[in-house]
C-alpha cells in the first residue's frame, strides 16, 4: 500500500497525522513520566519546533512506504501514536517493527492494546510479512503487557544496548510470527 490509510476501533480512530495535530502532540509530550522509556525523540520538554518538525515528518505522505505512522485519536483528540516501520533491510527479510507512544493520561485504558491490535492485524494483512517485533525498556511494564497481550513472544534482552541521554538502556525484544497471528485470530475473534 503506498498511500496512508485510516482504522477505526471500538473507542479510537487510527488516521494520518494532519499539521493541525501539533497542539495535541505537544500536550502529551511535555510530560516527563510519558518520556521516560522514550528513546530517539527530542529532549523533554519539546518545543513547539520540536512538535512541529516531528508532525510534519509524520505527516508527509512520502514517507508513509518506510513508516506507516498512525496518530491514535480518541475523542477527536490525538492522544499518541503507532507505527510499522519497514527498513529496507526489513522488507527484505518480510519483517517490519512496531512501535508506539501514548499520552500518559490515558495509560491503563486498554487503548494501545486495542489500537495496537488493529494496527497488527492491518500489517499483516497489507503488507504480507512473515514476522512483526518491537522491543521495549524492560523497566515498562505497561509496554511489556501490550506486547504480551498481542501474543509477541519475548525473544531477548539486550543488555546496555542503546545509550541515550548519556545512559545505557537494556533493550528487551518481543517477535510475533504470521503463523502465531493468525492462530490466535482463529482462537479469539476479539483479535
Amino acid at each position: 500500500m503506498d498511500r496512508p490509510a485510516e482504522l477505526i476501533t471500538e473507542r479510537l480512530l487510527l488516521r494520518p497525522f494532519t499539521l493541525d495535530d501539533v497542539e495535541d502532540l505537544l500536550e502529551y509530550t511535555q510530560d516527563t513520566e510519558w518520556a521516560r522509556y522514550q528513546v530517539n525523540i527530542p529532549p523533554v520538554p519539546y518545543t513547539r519546533e520540536d512538535a512541529e518538525t516531528l508532525v510534519a515528518m509524520f505527516s508527509n505522505p512520502s514517507n508513509w512506504e518506510k513508516l506507516q505512522i498512525f496518530a491514535i485519536t480518541f475523542e477527536d483528540k490525538v492522544i499518541g501514536e503507532i507505527c510499522v516501520n519497514q527498513r529496507d533491510e526489513d522488507r527484505r527479510n518480510e519483517r517490519a517493527e512496531l512501535a508506539y507512544s501514548l499520552s500518559r493520561r490515558h495509560w491503563g485504558k486498554g487503548l494501545m492494546t486495542e489500537a495496537a491490535r488493529v494496527v497488527v492485524n492491518w500489517a499483516f494483512q497489507t503488507y504480507g510479512f512473515n514476522r512483526m517485533f518491537a522491543y521495549c525498556d524492560p523497566r515498562n511494564v505497561g509496554s511489556r503487557r501490550i506486547l504480551e497481550k498481542l501474543g509477541m513472544k519475548r525473544e531477548g534482552l539486550l543488555r546496555s544496548h542503546l545509550k541515550w541521554n548519556g545512559e545505557f538502556r537494556d533493550q528487551l525484544y518481543f517477535g510475533l510470527l504470521r503463523a502465531e497471528w493468525e492462530a490466535l485470530t482463529i482462537l479469539n475473534t476479539e483479535i
